[in-house]
């Protein structure tokens, strides 16, 4: 994340917060392609399963 040189803004927002931590997971998910260690298709099928799971947890 960029840090700011505010001294009176102590804190990001959830919106900044939000923003840095999808442009690392994307950063992660592009290096991991590159290299070869997985696929975009196995991102996806995991991603969806970890959303289903996500989503069943949150209706108990």
């Amino acid at each position: 994340m960029v840090e700011k040189n505010d001294p009176t803004d102590e804190f990001a927002s959830w919106k900044d917060v939000a923003y840095s931590n999808m442009v690392q997971n994307e950063a992660l998910l592009r290096l991991l392609i590159q290299k070869g260690i997985i696929t975009k298709e196995e991102f996806e099928e995991e991603s969806e399963t970890v959303h289903q799971i996500m989503q069943d947890q949150m209706a108990k």
